[in-house]
């Protein structure tokens, strides 16, 4: 997040300098937060993150295939029974719980 940027402000930036879209922003799905020690960063030092989740519809654009060194390594589409069978993060197993959540309330009974 910049200096002075808004949440969704950040996510609109984020979604276009990362993956090379734009989409509408929707309602908070939800915050992600946890603290990590020096061992667990790139840079060798303890800190916090908080992740602040849209959710977001009318993806536009095209997904980037370049990136500046130290950012994203790629951006790929996966179905989401892929996605657990991939190396990811935490943030990434918290957000499919927020999926799964969202699909189970509109699963017919």
């Amino acid at each position: 997040m910049e200096w002075g940027e808004s949440a969704p402000e950040t996510a609109h930036r984020e979604l276009l300098e990362e993956a090379g879209l734009a989409a509408s922003l929707g309602d908070l799905a939800g915050v992600y937060s946890r603290w990590f020690n020096a061992q667990e960063s790139s840079r060798g030092e303890a800190g916090h993150f908080v992740c602040i989740i849209f959710h977001a519809s009318e993806l536009r654009g095209v997904l980037r295939e370049e990136f500046d060194e130290g950012t994203t390594d790629a951006v790929q589409w996966f179905d989401l029974d892929e996605i657990t069978a991939l190396p990811h993060v935490e943030l990434v197993d918290f957000v499919l719980e927020l999926v799964a959540g969202q699909l189970s309330v509109g699963a017919a009974p």
